[in-house]
């Protein structure tokens, strides 16, 4: 009969210790190489937690289309210039345009007390020279009535120069108009009047001439 081994156990209770240890031991290396595959993968194919989440990536476009932005910005105020040159790219002015302002000459009336007019007599009819002279004093004239150098038809208002707007005065207070004014020197005007009354008139603008047409009264 075969003796047994200090160590054996008659029950095969090593047998099994041993077979335990080395199921043990293989489930060890089994979840060390899981560990070691999960922080390999972690480490290096799926990254880890702290990485930073890269930004666009800056191909040189951008620059790029900030240039072309600025070149078309350029190109329309080089548009705006060109609308205000003319075609040659000259600046174009306007033509200036002179004003005229027509000149109106200015009528100057002396006050009446200022004008002697005289009243000359072309008629048969008594008393007109008074009665027209009469009028123009009432008016403020300086006035004298005396005959004609000779009877005539046509009513005039002679006036010696720069009488001629006062001589248009005196025709509308007799209540003529321009059209009998008649411009004469104050030697022509004293020839108008009768001989005899020639001095009452010396120094006198305005002769008026009563005809018989009856324009001035």
């Amino acid at each position: 009969m075969t003796a047994s081994g200090r160590y054996a156990s008659p029950d095969s209770s090593f047998g099994r210790s041993t077979g335990n240890a080395a199921a043990r031991g293989g489930a060890l290396i089994a979840i060390a190489v899981l560990i070691g595959f999960l922080l390999l993968w972690k480490g290096g194919v799926g990254g880890s937690d702290s990485a930073v989440e890269a930004g666009p990536i800056d191909d040189g476009t951008s620059e790029s289309t900030d240039d072309q932005g600025g070149d078309a910005a350029d190109e329309g105020s080089s548009d705006e210039v060109a609308s205000d040159a003319g075609e040659d790219g000259t600046e174009t002015e306007e033509p200036v345009v002179e004003e005229t302002t027509e000149t109106v000459p200015v009528v100057v009336t002396r006050p009446p007390g200022e004008v002697r007019a005289a009243v000359a007599n072309g008629t048969n009819t008594a008393g007109l020279a008074g009665a027209r002279s009469g009028e123009l004093a009432t008016a403020g004239y300086v006035t004298a009535a005396v005959n004609a150098f000779n009877d005539t038809a046509v009513s005039n208002v002679y006036y010696i120069d720069g009488y001629g707007s006062d001589a248009e005065q005196v025709a509308i207070v007799l209540g003529g108009t321009a059209a009998v004014l008649r411009p004469a020197t104050a030697e022509e005007i004293t020839g108008l009047v009768a001989e005899s009354n020639r001095p009452d008139v010396e120094g006198f603008h305005i002769v008026v001439v009563l005809g018989t047409d009856g324009v001035l009264g």
